[in-house]
This record gives C-alpha cells, structure tokens and sequence, in this order.
C-alpha cells in the first residue's frame, strides 16, 4: 500500500512537472481568477508578460490599468461576458499590454473559461497568455512589405524558375495593360516581350540569373494590348529557398523609362530654346556665382565661352551701380521671388555700357521645395532705345513740317478769301453788268421785229429770231451759274427743314409746267432734315423739273416721291456719310425716258448733257447745282436708272435732331 502511495504521487508530480516544461516551452503563462473577489493569481510567466515586478495575486481593476488605453473596453468586455453562464464560459482575446514596471508594449494572446454551478453562479475563471508581441511584428512588417510593393510606382513580379508568374504588383498590371482579375499564372516571361527583345533577354540576362547572379540595365517590355514597346531599366534577381541555396524562382523591378526620355527631351528643347534665344539667360546659384550664360549672352558681354562667364553676377555690371542694385534685387527676390528692372551691363571687351530690361527669379526644385537658385533673362535695350529716340525726331520733325503746313494752309485760305471775294465781284458783274447788254438785245431786237418786221424778209426775221433766243439762252445759263455758286457750306444757316413744305413750294413754281405735262405727283409723308430752306427748295425744283423735261411723249407722267429712315447697316455702306448719325433717305421716281446706267455719274457734271439743245430745253447746269447743294448739307445723291424705264434719284440727307 505505501509503494502504491509513493508511486502515485511521483506519478502525480511527474505530470505536474511535465505540464510546467511544456508551459514554459510554449512560453504560456497561467492565470486563475476569483471572479467573486476580483482577484487574479498568475504565475512567474504571466506576471512577467505584464511587467510586474513581484506577487502572485492581484486586483482585476489594478490588472485593467495597465492594459493599452485602446483595447481596455474591449478585454472588460470580453472577461464580462465569459463570466455568464449563457455565454459558455469561452474567453479568447487578443490585446496590449503595457508593462506595469518596465513601460514595454506586449501583444498578448488569451484564452480562458469560466466553470459554473449548476445554478449558473460561476465559481471558477482560469486560463492561459501568451505573448505573441514578436508575431504581431512580423505580421505588421510583412503587411507593411505587401504595402509598399502593392503601392510601388515600378513593375514588380515573380516567377518560377520555369518563368511562370505567381505575383505581380498592381502597377505591373497596369503598366502591361493587364486587369486586375486577370489571372496571371497564365503568363511566362516570353508573352512580356517582343520576339527581339525576348531573344536579347535570352542571351544576356537569363543566364545572369540561371548562374545565381543578379542583372540590372534597360530592356524593352511590350504592351500586352498594344504591343507597344516600353523602354524600362530593370533589376532581376534570383529567390532563394530559405535556408538553402536552392534557387525557386526569379524576381524583377522594372522602372518606366518614358517619363524620364520625355522630361530628357523636354529638357533639351528647353536647352536649344535657350541656346537660340536672343536673349540674354543665365543661371546662377543662391551665392551669385553664374554657371550658364547662352550664346546670345555671352556675345552681347563680349565673352568668348561659358567658363569665361563663370564668375559673379556683378562683375556683369559696373562697379558704382553694384552696391545699390544688388541690394534692391536680393531684397524683392526674397520676398516676391523675382525683380524686374532697367540696368547697364558691361561688355568686358570694349567697356560698353549696354542698357538691358532684366528678370531676375529664384529657380524652386518642384519635387523639394528647395531654392537651387537663380536664372536671369535680359533683353538688350538698344534698338528699342534708337527706334524711340528716332521717333522723337521724327515727332519734332513732323511737328516742325505740320507748323510748316498749318502756316501754309493759312496763307492759301488768304488767298482764297482774295478769290472769293473776286468771285463776288464776278458774281456781281455777271449779274448786273453782263444781263444788262442782254436785256438790251432782247429789247432791241424785239424793237426791230416788231417796227421793221414789214420790210424785212424771211431770213432777216429769222435771224432776229436766233439773236433773241441766244439772249435769251445766256440770261438763263448766267442765272444758273450764279445759284451755283452761291451754294457752300454755310452751317450756321442750318435748320429744321420740314420737306413735305420745301417740296410743296417747288410744286407751287412747277404748276403750269405740271399742267401742260398733264403730270401725276404722288408723295409720301416725308422727313425733317437738317438744312437751308431756300436750298431744299431749289434741290427739289430742279429734281422735279428734270422729271417732268424728260417724259416720254406718249404716256403720261408719273412722278413718286417718298423717305424713309436709313438703318445704321445702310449708313455704313456710305464712306462719305458719318457713321452713328441719323440720315433720311428721298427717292424722287419718274416714268420717263431714262438714261443709260453708264452715265450715272456723268449727268451730275456741270455743262453735261445727254441729249442735244434741239431735243430738250436746259443749260447742263440743274443737276451738278443738286449735287453742290446735297454735298454741302453733308450728304449724298446719286442716280439709277436704265433707257425707257425711267429714272430714280436717291438723296441722302441728315436727320434734323433737337
């Protein structure tokens, strides 16, 4: 019985051995909670894992203080909940700690159950923590590796040493062309590449990495959608089994290189902008030291080369402007990031000053931030300087030929006041002096007809006859003279002119020739205009007296008369009118014998007839009178017309406004 007894209890202290390796072995601490006083008794282990430095037993609440501030409701929570009877008892979290002594973050894993009377009052609350802080790390480093790989702007992909794919990044795909549910195990490395650039792959890099060997330099991938060939510069590696030197696989990262080639030839179109410019561009740090000067710059300074510019930006200047100007540059460069302004550089040659506009701006890095410092742009000013002192000769010049021409023009209207007032001497001799011996030759003529008309003959008579219609033709081309040159521009005389009346005055005088013709007038309500009322009279006498000289015999003659408001469209088409002005527009339509379109103009010059004396009655003079009266009321008159269907005369006049 004793041997039996004493091999129990080995037996009993053996298992309890054995439990207590494995635990420390799988590096588990143990716990036991009285879940009635809130206290926790844990071994040497647990108490380690929360960092206490000593005791055995512990308040739940104290427990609670050192667990991370992030997951306390949580373990609360959980401990809550195993602690009643319809939950199972189960307990299992995952949560921090931080160490109560040594303040050290700790992941700990969990588990536990709660044990029950049959009354559902629980008695009993043990378990197990384990610490699991360094696969927590692991797990985050490694998601943290999947991360930036995923994210990685450059292709990154694995194969098997056979070439078969098992992993490509998300910008792999992309710069592929293939989707993102696309199942890529269905790839080798020869669909990637076009057949030249897959046999270059062939010969150069593959064997690199069948011997072990990494490789690094540019290929050509190819478009899977547009077989495009994309350049890349690539790094190939092999993947080892870990702990061996087996080699399982291969592994590449390939950058785009077509960013980098169109910034390259960006770059370079920027450069050969700047070599053609013609003007002045340099760079310089943020010391002043100039390391670039184009072509155009170093000729316009007199420098033979690009060292020979590498000096300061002030030697560029002379020595008396470089205090005050440097000064006033760094200053506004500084603070708005650029400074314009007029200077004088020097040529280091002949001495020259040379006056420049300058722009002076701090070059920023777009990708940092960071200021790598300066670039200037100078114009050279010297032709524009010579273009503008050249026009203020030539302004000075032109001012002087102006006065010149101004003191001339008042000489000639001298002269003209002369002519004119030699005219009105004329104008009073032809009008009294000439008409006088007329009146005579139709009296006496008219005498000799009447008192000798007995002893006479045919012929005799006759030719009294011709010498009276003579007299007769000059008393009536010297009156028509005078009415026009009695027409000008006098503005000053202007006012509202109602036609519907001027018309009706020229009616009035035409009465008897309108009733021998038999003659139809018909008229509109017409406009006010702007002008001398005798003249509107006389310009609408002889339009109208035109109209009735030249009916056909016939048929009977019909005269229309009527206005309208001209559309500042209509004004336009004018050269000779104003345009924004108001004008009326008079149309004065006979049914007569017309004339020709090509003598349109003509018939408006003085002395112009188409047609002989013996045809029709006139002195050539009432048309070119119209057209003196309608130019000197500021607006137009021309004609349209064609043979044997009449005639229309447009007049254009401005509107009277108060």
């Amino acid at each position: 019985m004793e041997k039996q007894t004493e091999t129990g209890t080995f037996r009993e202290n053996n298992n309890e051995e054995w439990m207590r390796f494995a635990l420390q072995s799988a590096g588990l601490g143990t716990w036991n909670m009285d879940p009635v006083n809130k206290e926790v008794k844990w071994d040497d282990r647990c108490r380690e894992l929360y960092g206490f430095p000593e005791g055995h037993v512990i308040e739940y609440q104290d427990i609670l203080k050192y667990i991370h501030p992030d997951d306390k409701v949580r373990v609360d929570q959980a401990v809550t909940n195993a602690l009643k009877s319809e939950s199972g008892g189960e307990y299992t979290v995952r949560f921090r700690t931080i160490g109560a002594q040594d303040k050290k973050l700790r992941w700990l894993d969990c588990k536990g159950k709660a044990y029950f009377h049959p009354d559902g009052t629980v008695y009993r609350f043990a378990g197990t923590a384990q610490d699991i802080t360094r696969e927590i790390e692991d797990r985050e480093r490694e998601e943290l590796m999947i991360a930036l790989v995923e994210n990685s702007p450059d292709y990154m992909a694995a194969a098997n040493v056979h070439g078969h794919f098992f992993y490509m990044n998300t910008a792999g795909k992309k710069l592929l062309g293939i989707s993102d549910n696309f199942d890529i195990t269905t790839l080798v490395n020869k669909d990637l590449f076009h057949p030249d650039d897959f046999a270059f792959m062939s010969g150069e890099v593959y064997p690199h990495l069948l011997a072990g060997r990494k490789w690094s330099g540019n290929i050509h991938i190819q478009h899977i959608q547009t077989k495009e060939r994309i350049p890349c510069y690539g790094d190939f590696i092999v993947i080892r089994e870990p702990g061996s030197d087996k080699i399982i696989g291969r592994g590449a990262t390939l950058r785009d290189l077509r960013p980098a080639l169109q910034a390259k030839q960006e770059q370079q179109k920027l450069l050969a902008l700047l070599e053609n410019s013609r003007d002045f561009v340099s760079l310089s740090d943020e010391n002043g030291l100039v390391s670039y000067v184009n072509p155009a710059g170093l000729q316009l300074v007199g420098l033979d080369s690009v060292e020979e510019a590498k000096r300061s930006n002030t030697d560029f200047l002379f020595p008396e402007d470089v205090a005050s100007l440097m000064k006033e540059i760094n200053n506004s460069v500084a603070e708005k990031g650029q400074w314009t302004g007029e200077v004088n550089y020097r040529n280091f040659k002949t001495g020259e000053a040379i006056p420049v506009f300058v722009t002076t701006m701090r070059v920023i890095d777009s990708a940092t931030g960071v200021s790598q410092g300066k670039a200037t742009i100078s114009r050279d000013l010297r032709q524009e300087k010579a273009i503008r002192q050249q026009q203020i000769e030539n302004k000075a010049e032109l001012e002087r030929m102006v006065e010149m021409r101004t003191s001339e023009l008042k000489k000639a209207n001298i002269d003209l006041n002369i002519v004119n007032q030699n005219l009105e001497q004329f104008a009073y001799v032809a009008s009294h002096d000439l008409q006088e011996p007329l009146r005579k030759i139709n009296m006496f003529s008219a005498l000799l007809q009447d008192k000798y008309q007995d002893q006479l003959n045919e012929t005799g008579m006759r030719n009294l006859g011709i010498i009276r219609n003579a007299a007769t033709r000059m008393t009536t081309l010297i009156q028509d003279l005078l009415a026009f040159s009695r027409v000008s521009r006098q503005d000053h005389l202007f006012e509202a002119v109602d036609l519907q009346k001027a018309i009706q005055q020229a009616l009035a005088d035409l009465d008897i020739l309108i009733q021998q013709k038999d003659a139809v007038i018909e008229m509109d309500e017409l406009c006010t205009v702007q002008g001398i009322p005798l003249h509107m009279t006389q310009l609408f006498h002889n339009l109208l007296s035109n109209a009735l000289k030249f009916t056909l015999p016939d048929k009977q003659a019909i005269i229309k008369i009527n206005s309208r408001r001209l559309a500042d469209a209509e004004v336009a088409e004018h050269p000779q009118l104003q345009n924004g002005m108001p004008y009326c527009e008079i149309r004065v339509t006979d049914n007569g014998i017309g004339f020709a379109p090509a003598y349109a103009k003509k018939i408006f010059v003085i002395f112009q007839r188409l047609h002989g004396r013996g045809e029709y009655e006139g002195s050539g003079i009432g048309l070119a009178l119209c057209q003196k009266i309608v130019t000197a009321h500021h607006g137009v008159i021309y004609a349209a017309s064609e043979e044997g269907k009449g005639a229309t005369f447009i007049v254009i006049l401005p509107v009277f406004t108060s």
